[in-house]
């Protein structure tokens, strides 16, 4: 079943600072850390932050970490894991999840007994990991108003976006770096192709998570596609949602 978004955005009680600031995160300087045997760092390439309508607009923010392949730590041979295998780090203070996805043609007498019956390996937990921080550091930023503005800053390739949306009593504000961006300069039609972005699963059914790391393509401001689970679609039955209706905010510097 499909949950349609509550698109009101009067009835949101986010003060107007909160989404139209001119202020944007610096993907290239912010980072998650984890500590436990070993200390990591991960370059933060999306956040996602909630904020709960029924108790007087309460935040949560969730960072996903890049994409790696796993490796074995502190050994002198036979770095990469066999079979090898994705992961991405992901979550808040109080909530932690590590997805782990092998590779399709991976013979399955070859997965580790941890591997779960879809093929993945995925963690998750409150909590999982011991100080597990999510480092954000912003920068000013110009807000984008139109196809002109997207052409004069094009060869810069500074962009990001904001996404804001409501489902049931939750809103979400989704920020993350543009990837590709393609224009169509006599036309004036542009098109973002982006992600892993950390995303809400908008159908819901039981047994599935509550968000997964997703791509989404959009050309308009006020609605967009979502592609669930990166990167082989394992996790989710329907992995596309089209046209869904949302706020989207263009910036560059």
């Amino acid at each position: 079943m499909e949950v349609g978004p509550q698109y009101n955005f009067l009835s949101i009680k986010l003060s107007v600072a909160n989404i139209m600031q001119l202020k944007r995160i610096d993907f290239n300087s912010s980072n998650i850390i984890s500590s436990g045997t070993s200390s990591s760092i991960y370059k933060l390439v999306s956040v996602m932050k909630i904020y709960d309508l029924k108790n007087n607009d309460k935040i949560k923010t969730y960072g996903l970490g890049q994409s790696v392949l796993a490796g074995n730590m502190y050994i002198e041979k036979g770095l990469l894991k066999k079979p090898p295998y994705l992961f991405q780090i992901c979550g808040s203070i109080n909530d932690q999840r590590i997805f782990r996805t092998f590779f399709p043609n991976t013979t399955k007498s070859k997965f580790p007994g941890w591997v779960k019956n879809d093929n993945t390996g995925d963690t998750y937990g409150n909590p999982l990991i011991r100080d597990f921080k999510i480092n954000i550091i912003n920068e000013s930023a110009k807000k984008i108003n139109g196809f002109d503005e997207i052409r004069a800053s094009f060869p810069k390739n500074n962009f990001s976006a904001r996404v804001i949306f409501t489902i049931n009593d939750s809103t979400f504000n989704l920020e993350f770096p543009i990837n590709h961006l393609n224009i169509q300069s006599k036309a004036k039609n542009w098109q973002v192709e982006t992600g892993p972005i950390l995303c809400p699963v908008i159908h819901n059914d039981d047994g599935l998570f509550e968000y997964l790391p997703s791509f989404m393509h959009f050309n308009v401001l006020d609605r967009l596609d979502i592609f669930y689970d990166y990167p082989f679609g394992i996790r989710v039955r329907e992995n596309i949602v089209e046209d869904y209706p949302c706020q989207i905010e263009l910036f560059y510097s």
